[in-house]
């Protein structure tokens, strides 16, 4: 996982980066309601300078599933126009 990822992700959920783990649950952590999960979707897409649907935002729940989205993002971006 991204170092700046498991930063942001303890920041805004109020987590030390210790306890920021790929499979951390969303539902799973009380700091990680609905308000908190779209300021983290924002934070990332600013950082990542990525930008998820909103069925993404629905259904990322996990700091793992955020780094497969934003590798995904960053892939399709790079990829050659017609690709």
């Amino acid at each position: 996982m991204d170092a700046r990822l498991r930063l942001l992700v303890a920041e805004l959920l109020d987590l030390s980066p210790d306890e920021v783990l790929p499979d951390l649950r969303r539902a799973d952590t009380p700091t990680w309601d609905s308000l908190n999960h779209l300021r983290l979707i924002t934070a990332v897409e600013n950082e990542f300078g990525v930008s998820f649907t909103m069925e993404q935002i629905a259904e990322l729940a996990t700091p793992q599933e955020l780094q497969r989205a934003i590798d995904a993002c960053a892939g399709a971006s790079a990829a050659p126009a017609g690709a």
